[in-house]
């Protein structure tokens, strides 16, 4: 299995948590718009809102270890 884009999220993320960055990068890239879309109805400003949305990914990265499969990666990311 590689991290690109056959994989499906919850793969990627398992990829993600042992080291994998290519893997970390798609998983990335497939949820920016997720979280900017939440980040945009919390946030009333624009800069802001992207402000928060890279907060948000970096936690996603820092954290993908706590990643345990129970639930939609989505769902997680939320």
């Amino acid at each position: 299995m590689r991290g690109d884009a056959s994989a499906t999220d919850e793969q990627l993320a398992e990829l993600a948590a042992h080291g994998d960055t290519r893997a970390l990068d798609e998983l990335l890239r497939r949820h920016t718009g997720l979280v900017h879309g939440v980040c945009r109805r919390v946030l009333s400003n624009a800069d802001d809102a992207l402000d928060a949305t890279q907060e948000a990914l970096l936690l996603i990265a820092r954290k993908i270890h706590t990643f345990d499969g129970r639930s939609r990666f989505s769902t997680w990311c939320y």
